[in-house]
């Protein structure tokens, strides 16, 4: 597996590879608008990339032109995995031509499923699957879902391009009258080529996007990559997720996992490994001074596994007195994921309780009106903080000297996912007390509060429930929402444009496939989770992705309650699993908003059932 990665193989034997971890966190290239406009061009072609010591043909955006705009680079781009970061403020036009410089899709980079079969009705990810055929979606933000724009219903096949036009919002008037701007914060954007976007984003097709906005945003006032006098330094940190085969039984070579690797049940299919890197690296340093408060953007831009963080202090005499590095042989962890003797064990509870204390400002780009202490002392469940795959977290670190290690501490419903070292942070120098954690901070004014229910804005207009679920015959694995797959002709969901509803989302339990959690992502509107599993959750929280939890007790189903708002935008866009392989599947719906709810006719003859 990797180094710092305690082994999830169903027979534990010693790893082939060991991939050696990369050293000073290194900074993709950013480009950003200038005078309200950014004008690019990127492009998409095959590219060998190496992340560690494994080297394999992926996709990438390889390739980038700058119109309008500023950017952090000279000359040529030559960036690979993640993409380049994309800057904006509110008020601020992309201008985007994407680029699909990518073989024919019965040439693509994922060779046929040799001795695999899927587990679902995908079919595999071999020739012929239009593996190369892509789009583009801008992941948690608020803009219109209709083409130019972030239309997810796109298919820019290879050789061909597409010319996006996205407007970030300002002075969008709110329901009380009340005029508000896009939220600055933390968001990414990746391909959403329905059947093929699991295998485009796990093999890094993937980015930050930065909504920056230092006249109104607390954050962006006290933290910038470039700090001026009386600023902090802010780190960003595109967390991915890879599952390679490091040893294909065609021909040997390393490459992405296919569909049917990456849906097998029960213990990863033999050579098959799973793993986060942190902006194309493995486990990178990160420098801090004593007392310094830095902001840390983590993105987990991955497609499967969720990431449960600690910080965790290094012993003093396990440190390298030279390097400041954790020993070779120290082991953070103290415990292991499955072996072949019995079911996995891991106490990720009493890890977590170790950790040094950070402070998290922000999911899914919405900040909060104060910082919240972590690890947090009353979750009601651990999906309050578990960074779900597409999720993000802004964090606020301070540490003493010292060396402390990021962790990610594993997660048992994914084939014994690892724990794992995402970065090592060393704390070093002369103290830097300029800055303190922030006692309070302004929400943005696109999300308000459901304090007061009278409030125009508040009232609920609709309730509704989605039913997630898993299910196993004779013919595959089945991914459905209300018992059904996705299909682009029929409308699942009917909203009237301006409306507050009230969702209840069902983790089904079945007696073939059992219980799993699902990551709930719905594009365009935000939501406000106000019960997990019939509790309130400790803290209230705006998400654009969240887990949908299994139930409290073995056999029951899980459920997640919010309350949203169905502002600005009438279209069609989706919700979905955003386990990719799950949506992929068929785990998607499709949803329009309308004036008046006049949605148009479904035309339900073109989608079979599942």
């Amino acid at each position: 597996m990797l180094p710092d990665t305690t082994g999830c193989s169903s027979d534990d034997k010693p790893p082939t590879l060991q991939p050696t971890p990369s050293r000073e966190l290194f900074n993709p290239a950013t480009v950003r608008a200038k005078d309200g406009l950014l004008d690019i061009e990127m492009t998409i072609t095959e590219t060998e990339v190496t992340v560690g010591t494994y080297t394999f043909m992926t996709r990438a955006y390889t390739g980038l032109k700058v119109n309008a705009g500023e950017a952090s680079f000279e000359g040529t781009y030559t960036g690979t995995i993640p993409g380049p970061s994309l800057e904006l403020r509110p008020g601020d036009q992309l201008k985007l031509k994407l680029i699909n410089g990518l073989p024919d899709d019965d040439s693509a980079v994922d060779p046929p499923d040799c001795g695999m079969t899927t587990s679902g009705g995908h079919g595999g990810h071999g020739p012929g699957m239009q593996n190369n055929t892509t789009n583009f979606h801008t992941h948690g933000l608020h803009v219109d879902p209709g083409p130019p724009g972030d239309d997810v219903f796109l298919e820019i096949g290879p050789g061909e391009s597409y010319d996006f036009v996205i407007d970030i919002p300002k002075d969008e008037v709110m329901p009380d009258g009340t005029m508000a701007d896009h939220p600055a914060g933390t968001y990414w954007y990746h391909p959403h080529f329905h059947g093929a976007t699991a295998i485009q984003v796990g093999g890094g097709m993937a980015g930050a996007l930065i909504i920056r906005d230092e006249t109104k945003d607390d954050l962006d006032k006290l933290f910038s990559p470039k700090p001026e006098q009386g600023q902090g330094k802010e780190q960003l940190l595109v967390v991915g997720e890879l599952m390679l085969q490091t040893k294909d039984p065609c021909n040997g070579k390393i490459r992405l996992a296919t569909y049917g690797e990456m849906g097998h049940s029960g213990p990863l299919p033999e050579n098959v490994v799973d793993f986060f890197h942190v902006n194309g690296q493995l486990n990178p340093i990160l420098r801090l001074h004593p007392s310094e408060v830095q902001r840390f953007r983590v993105l987990h831009t991955g497609f499967r596994a969720p990431l449960d963080v600690a910080f965790l202090r290094v012993p003093d005499d396990q440190v390298d007195a030279a390097t400041s590095l954790p020993k070779p042989d120290y082991d953070p962890f103290g415990y292991s994921c499955a072996s072949s003797g019995g079911p996995p064990m891991l106490n990720r509870d009493a890890l977590r309780a170790k950790s040094v204390t950070y402070y998290q400002v922000a999911t899914d780009g919405i900040t909060y009106a104060a910082p919240l202490k972590m690890p947090m002392a009353n979750p009601v469940s651990e999906v309050e903080y578990v960074i779900p795959p597409g999720g993000r977290a802004d964090l606020l670190v301070q540490f003493e000297p010292g060396t402390y290690q990021m962790v990610a501490l594993g997660y048992l419903d994914f084939v014994c996912w690892a724990p794992q070292v995402l970065a090592t942070v060393i704390v070093s120098g002369t103290p830097d007390t300029s800055l303190e954690i922030p006692q309070a901070l302004t929400p943005p004014a696109l999300y308000p509060s459901f304090d007061d229910m009278a409030k125009p804005g508040n009232q609920i207009d609709n309730s509704r429930q989605l039913d997630f679920a898993v299910s196993i015959d004779a013919q595959g694995t089945h991914f459905t929402i209300d018992d059904r797959t996705f299909c682009e002709t029929r409308i699942d969901q009917c909203m009237a444009l301006g409306a507050v509803e009230e969702w209840t989302l069902n983790n089904k339990v079945t007696p073939s496939a059992g219980a799993s959690i699902h990551p709930f992502h719905i594009h365009v509107n935000s939501f406000l989770v106000t019960s997990i599993n019939g509790k309130k959750p400790a803290q209230a929280i705006w998400r654009d992705t969240f887990l949908i939890p299994t139930g409290d007790m073995m056999g029951v189903d899980g459920t997640v309650t919010f309350l949203s708002r169905f502002l600005h935008f009438e279209g069609k866009y989706v919700l979905h699993c955003h386990i990719l392989e799950h949506e992929d599947e068929g785990m998607m719906q499709l949803l329009e908003v309308k004036k008046d709810a006049a949605c148009e006719p479904s035309m339900t003859d073109t989608c079979p059932m599942p």
